[in-house]
């Protein structure tokens, strides 16, 4: 078993379910590292990973980026703490120069930084409609001309399924409960048409069982 597998199984069976699955910690994470390779990340490009929690893509991120590259946002500060605490050295998280902000408003602003990535692994499919679109927002305000947002959904087949809520669901800094959410495409790339972004849904599910979306400007 490799080291980041057993460092999470030890800070899951100690702490409980902090919103990731355990037996997907490592591929999960080193997955979504992957597709950002394949989108064109190098070690320079500046990533902002959007619910960032205990950092599973985090430990990949981090380690490959240059120092500074990498911010994470995510309310439940305790996990943010927990996932540095048994992921990374201390000398690692000096050197790379990491920096999180807690805000539950999904405000990507609030590092005063434009970034090549916005990655959102397994957000979409918890945020409501309006949640979604104060990210494209953020996209819009916060990338780069060239900058490239990957996120995860869960398909809505029509609009029984498609979800319609004002509220998060699922595990946070404010519940316990876990839960999930669907989303139609169409109305996904209606939203991201409406400023200018364009939407290519990559092939394949991820371990999560999750399709991942591409979105950059058109």
């Amino acid at each position: 078993m490799s080291s980041v597998q057993t460092r999470a199984e030890r800070m899951i069976d100690t702490h409980g379910f902090l919103g990731v699955p355990r037996e997907t910690f490592e591929v999960g994470g080193r997955a979504q590292l992957v597709r950002l390779l394949q989108n064109g990340l190098l070690p320079e490009s500046k990533v902002l990973d959007i619910g960032c929690g205990v950092l599973r893509v985090g430990y990949w991120l981090v380690r490959f980026l240059d120092p500074g590259c990498y911010r994470g946002i995510e309310p439940a500060r305790q996990r943010v703490e927990l996932g540095r605490r048994y992921l990374f050295e201390d000398q690692e998280l000096s050197a790379k120069q990491p920096r999180f902000d807690y805000n539950a408003e999904f405000d990507t602003s609030v590092f005063g930084e434009r970034f090549d990535y916005f990655l959102a692994g397994s957000i979409w499919t918890h945020c409501s409609k309006s949640q979604i679109d104060v990210m494209l927002d953020g996209f819009e305000r916060n990338s780069g001309v060239n900058g490239v947002f990957l996120t995860s959904y869960l398909p809505a087949v029509g609009y029984d399924d498609d979800y319609s809520g004002d509220t998060w669901v699922g595990t946070s800094h404010e519940c316990d409960t876990p839960g999930v959410v669907y989303h139609r495409l169409g109305w996904i790339e209606d939203n991201c048409r409406q400023r200018g972004l364009r939407v290519t849904q990559l092939p394949g599910l991820d371990c999560d069982s999750q399709y991942w979306l591409r979105i950059d400007r058109g």
